[in-house]
C-alpha cells in the first residue's frame, strides 16, 4: 500500500500572510509576526520584511532581512522579494547605494533565474532603480520584462506592480494620457485582485500627477483621499505634499502649511532624506506665493544640502527655483548656469519637469510647452513674464496665489480691485481671498480711507455730495455704511478701523486697470438707499411760475438740463434739483436709454446735455 503523500509546503507568495501583504494589511501581518517575537516562517519573511518597508520601519526590515542568513538554505524567491522590498524601501527614501545593493548588484546574478515568479521580482527591481534614478525609458522598458514573467507565473501582484510602474515612467517623460491609462489599468486590476490599499496608493498617485497639471477637480480628489486610512505612509507623504503645492497655488496658505505639518512629522518619524526633501520643495512653492520669491533663498540652500546627485525627480525642483531666484536678484550668471543644468537634464533623462521648468523661464525654444496636457506651466510662464492676458485664466481657474506675482507686487497684506474682472482680492501673505461683483461705492470708499482722509464729513461729500455734514441725521448712515463695507471685507473687516476723526484702513489700495474706471461718483446703494435730504435749492424751472405741476425725477432732470448754459454733472444736477445723487443718475441713464440726453467724459468729468445742447455747441464750434 502507497504511503500518503506529504503535503506540499506552501512556497513564498502562496500563504496567508502574503495574502495579507497583497490586500494592503501590512499593519495586520508585522503585528503577527515581528511585533509580536514569534519565529517567522521563511515563506513569509520576504513579506514581512515587505510590510515592514510599507510601513516605514526601514531598520527593523533590515533586521529581519538580515536574520533570514542564520537559517541556512533559504528559497531563492524569499531572497529575491526580500531584496525587493528593501531595495524599494531604500530607493524611496534617497539611498541610492544601498537600493543599487539589493535591486542592482544581486538581482544581476539571477537574470537568468528559471522561475518565472523570481525572475519577475528580479526586473521589477531593477525597473524600480532605474526610474528613481532618472532612467525612465529604461524603467519602462524593465516593467515591460517584468509583466511578460509575472504573466507567465500568474503572478497577479507583479503584473499590479509592473503596469503601475511603466504608468509612473511614461508620465516622467511627459507621455501623460498613456502613463495615467497605465494607472487606471493597475488600479482596476488591483481592486478586482482585492488589493485594496494598493489601488489606494495608484489612485493617489493619479491624483498627484492631476494635481501638477491644475487639473479641475484634482484638490477635492486629493482631499478625499487623504481622509482615507492609508498603510503607505511614502503615499500619504506624497500627497499631503501636493496638497501643500495645490492650496498654495489657490491662495490659501493657511491650509498649506496644516498640510505641510503633517507632512513633516512623518518625515521625522521615518527619518528619510527624501521624505524630508520633498517637504521643503513644497514649502518652497508655499513660500513663492506667500512672501515672493526673494524669500527662498535661505529654505532653498536647506533644500540643496538635502539633495543627492543621483535625485533627478527633485532637482530639476531645485535648479529651477535656483534660476528664479537668481533672474529676481539680478544674478545673470547663475541663472544661466541653472538653465543650462536644466537643459542637461532634459536631454539625458527627458524627465517632464525639467521642461516644465524651462517653459516657466520662457528658456525652450519658440515658446514650446513641456508637453500637451500641461497647462500649468504655460500659465506660470506668463506669470514669471507678467504677461496680465493671462488674469482672466488664472481667476477663472482659482489660482489665486501666483496673481500677485503676476501684477508685479511682493505678496503682502493688501486690496486690490482688478477693474477687467469686476473683482477685488484680499491678500494677506498667500491667504487670498476672491470677492466679485463689490458694490459700487465700495471702490471710492476704500481709497479715501486708504488715503487717510476718512472724516465722516469727507465720507458724506464724497459718496452722497452733501455740502454739509449733519452727525444726528448723517452718522447712522456712515456706520450702516461701514458696516456693509467690513462685511464685505471678511474675514478682513478689522482692516478698517475708527480713529477720533473718522475711519482709516490699516493696508494699501492697488487698482488693477485704469485708475479713472473707479466711478467717484457713484451712489452708495442705488436701489436701496431712500433720498438723502440736500438743503433745499430753488430749480429754475420753480422760479419761472408758483403753479408748476408735479414732475417726475426724469422730467426735472430734462427741464434742468434744457436751462442750463453749459453740460451738468451728476452733483451740480443733484444739487440743483433736491434730489439725492442715486436718484439723479436714475433718471440719466433713463433718459440716455430713451436718446434724449447725451453724455461726455468719463468717471467725474462726465457732463450731461440735451441733444439739442450738444448740436448748438456743435454749430457754434464750426
Amino acid at each position: 500500500m502507497r504511503p500518503p503523500r506529504a503535503p506540499r509546503k506552501a512556497r513564498p507568495g502562496e500563504t496567508e500572510f502574503a495574502r495579507l501583504f497583497f490586500a494592503g494589511r501590512y499593519a495586520e501581518v508585522v503585528d503577527r509576526t515581528f511585533d509580536a517575537a514569534v519565529e517567522i516562517d521563511e515563506a513569509d519573511a520576504a513579506f514581512v520584511v515587505g510590510a515592514l518597508t510599507f510601513l516605514g520601519r526601514v531598520e527593523d526590515a533590515q533586521l529581519c532581512f538580515d536574520g533570514l542568513r542564520f537559517r541556512g538554505p533559504v528559497d531563492p524567491r524569499t531572497v529575491t522579494a526580500a531584496r525587493f522590498f528593501l531595495g524599494l524601501a531604500y530607493a524611496r527614501s534617497g539611498n541610492f547605494e544601498q537600493a543599487h545593493r539589493h535591486l542592482v548588484h544581486h538581482a544581476l546574478r539571477r537574470r537568468r533565474e528559471e522561475d518565472p515568479w523570481a525572475l519577475a521580482v528580479v526586473f521589477q527591481g531593477l525597473a524600480c532603480h532605474r526610474y528613481f534614478t532618472g532612467g525612465y525609458r529604461a524603467a519602462a522598458r524593465h516593467a515591460l520584462r517584468a509583466l511578460r514573467a509575472a504573466h507567465v507565473a500568474r503572478f497577479g501582484y507583479v503584473q499590479m506592480l509592473a503596469n503601475d510602474l511603466r504608468g509612473h515612467a511614461l508620465a516622467q517623460l511627459g507621455q501623460y494620457r498613456a502613463g495615467v491609462g497605465l494607472l487606471e489599468r493597475a488600479k482596476v486590476h488591483s481592486e478586482r485582485l482585492g488589493f485594496g490599499m494598493n489601488a489606494h496608493a495608484i489612485a493617489c498617485s493619479i491624483a498627484g500627477y492631476e494635481a501638477e497639471l491644475s487639473r479641475a477637480g484634482a484638490l477635492p480628489r486629493i482631499e478625499a483621499l487623504l481622509e482615507r486610512e492609508s498603510h503607505d505612509s511614502y503615499s500619504k507623504r506624497s500627497l499631503l505634499a501636493a496638497a501643500a503645492i495645490q492650496h498654495a497655488l489657490r491662495g490659501r496658505r493657511t491650509e498649506a502649511l496644516r498640510a505641510l505639518e503633517e507632512a513633516d512629522a512623518d518625515a521625522l518619524r521615518v527619518d528619510a532624506r527624501r521624505a524630508k526633501l520633498a517637504t521643503l520643495l513644497a514649502r518652497l512653492h508655499v513660500l513663492r506665493w506667500s512672501h515672493g520669491i526673494e524669500a527662498c533663498g535661505d529654505l532653498l540652500e536647506q533644500t540643496e544640502q538635502l539633495l543627492a546627485p543621483g535625485d533627478v525627480a527633485f532637482r530639476a525642483e531645485v535648479l529651477g527655483f535656483e534660476a528664479l531666484l537668481a533672474r529676481a536678484a539680478g544674478d545673470g550668471a547663475r541663472e544661466a548656469r541653472a538653465v543650462e543644468n536644466l537643459h542637461e537634464l532634459a536631454r539625458t533623462h527627458e524627465h517632464h519637469r525639467s521642461r516644465a521648468m524651462l517653459e516657466q523661464l520662457s528658456a525652450l525654444p519658440e515658446q514650446a510647452s513641456a508637453f500637451p496636457e500641461d497647462e500649468l506651466s504655460s500659465l506660470l510662464r506668463a506669470v514669471v513674464a507678467r504677461d496680465a492676458r493671462v488674469l482672466h485664466r488664472l481667476v477663472a481657474m482659482g489660482l489665486l496665489g501666483p496673481l500677485p506675482e503676476l501684477l508685479g507686487l511682493t505678496p503682502g497684506r493688501r486690496i486690490t480691485f482688478l477693474m477687467s474682472e469686476n473683482a477685488v482680492l484680499l491678500e494677506d501673505h498667500g491667504d487670498v481671498q476672491l470677492r466679485s461683483s463689490p458694490p459700487r461705492w465700495c471702490a471710492a470708499l476704500l481709497r479715501l480711507l486708504a488715503s487717510g482722509g476718512g472724516s465722516k464729513q469727507a465720507i458724506v461729500g464724497a459718496l452722497w455730495g452733501l455740502r454739509s455734514y449733519r452727525p444726528e441725521r448723517h452718522d447712522p448712515l456712515v456706520r450702516t455704511t461701514i458696516h456693509r463695507l467690513r462685511t464685505f471685507l471678511a474675514p478682513h473687516g478689522d482692516w478698517i478701523f475708527v480713529h477720533d476723526a473718522g475711519y482709516g484702513c490699516k493696508v494699501p489700495l492697488h487698482v488693477v486697470g485704469a485708475p479713472e474706471a473707479l466711478d467717484l461718483e457713484a451712489p452708495l446703494l442705488e436701489d436701496e438707499t431712500p433720498d438723502v435730504e440736500l438743503a433745499r435749492v430753488p430749480t429754475r424751472t420753480e422760479g419761472r411760475g408758483a403753479a408748476a405741476p408735479r414732475l417726475s425725477p426724469e422730467e426735472k432732470v430734462l427741464a434742468e438740463l434744457e436751462g442750463a448754459e453749459a453740460p451738468l454733472g451728476v452733483r451740480e444736477i443733484s444739487r440743483a434739483l433736491g434730489l439725492s445723487q442715486s436718484t439723479t443718475l436714475r433718471a440719466l441713464r433713463g433718459l440716455l436709454q430713451d436718446k434724449r440726453v447725451v453724455c461726455t467724459g468719463r468717471a467725474r468729468a462726465t457732463r450731461y446735455a440735451t441733444r439739442r445742447d450738444e448740436r448748438g455747441s456743435r454749430g457754434a464750434a464750426g
